[in-house]
């Protein structure tokens, strides 16, 4: 009697995915084929990741709807802890000096400025006005409001710059923005970032990798934007969703197929699982 052949063991042991504009919808919706796609991955002993810039705290609710997922990446590496926080493998702070300065110059500039804390998100700006209420749509959280001098103390992950997309598209080239001594990026149309120039989500990522025991090579990664190009460089496999930012398609190994945005994720685990 023949013995059944058994399926090839998958090649990935780590899977990292980032949240807005790869793994939710516009409305911030997980589609069916995306949780079926990622139940597939966990099925083949693939541990899932989420890893995002948002906070652990906006995160938290959509790794809740996806059973079986262990680790956050969060704060685009800054933080990485298991689901219930208990276990916090990294957490990487800007410099208070840095801090004020940012913070400073954004007030001057005219940018609401949110501020991302182990403890919550905080801003000085006046609640209800456009930019924090922009925010509020995009991340689900109205930050805590408190002054300058309340924020100053504060452990801070990074700070986000809001404002118009025309102003903050010619941040990059500031001189009084290159004189600051943080990693910038410009993680949205309306949005600009700084945090440690030690922290992406390419170095949260190794560091979960080497406490889990697993490779570069044994991770796939899958995203669609800027921020998400250190872990395209960081992983043995990196997959940009069709619709990302052309310098994300550039940087990434392989582009899912066509297909509406909302699952994109599982054609892009589709496509590499029959690599």
């Amino acid at each position: 009697m023949r013995d059944t052949p058994r399926a090839q063991p998958c090649r990935f042991k780590l899977a990292a995915i980032d949240l807005d504009g790869t793994l939710l919808s516009h409305d911030l919706g997980i589609s069916p084929e995306n949780r079926e796609a990622i139940q597939r991955l966990q099925d083949l002993g693939v541990e899932v990741v989420l890893a995002s810039g948002r906070h652990y705290d906006s995160m938290r609710p959509f790794a809740d709807q996806l059973p079986g997922i262990r680790w956050i990446v969060s704060v685009q590496g800054g933080e990485v802890a298991d689901l219930e926080r208990k276990l916090i493998l990294r957490r990487k702070y800007l410099a208070a000096a840095e801090v004020q300065r940012v913070l400073e110059l954004g007030h001057r500039l005219g940018f609401a400025a949110i501020v991302y804390t182990p403890d919550g998100i905080y801003s000085e700006a006046e609640p209800g006005g456009a930019d924090l209420e922009f925010y509020k749509c995009l991340a689900g959280h109205t930050p805590n409001r408190v002054g300058l001098a309340e924020l100053l103390p504060l452990h801070t992950f990074k700070i986000i710059w809001i404002g118009d997309a025309t102003r903050i598209a010619t941040l990059a080239g500031m001189q009084e923005i290159d004189t600051l001594v943080v990693q910038k990026v410009q993680t949205h149309a309306k949005l600009f970032e700084f945090m440690p120039d030690s922290t992406t989500k390419g170095t949260g990522l190794a560091v979960l990798a080497k406490h889990l025991g697993f490779t570069a090579e044994q991770a796939v990664v899958f995203g669609d934007a800027e921020n998400d190009i250190p872990m395209f460089k960081w992983a043995g496999t990196s997959v940009a969703m069709p619709h990302g930012w052309p310098t994300a398609l550039a940087r990434a190994k392989y582009i899912a197929p066509p297909g509406p945005p909302e699952t994109a994720v599982a054609r892009a685990i589709d496509l590499v699982l029959n690599l």
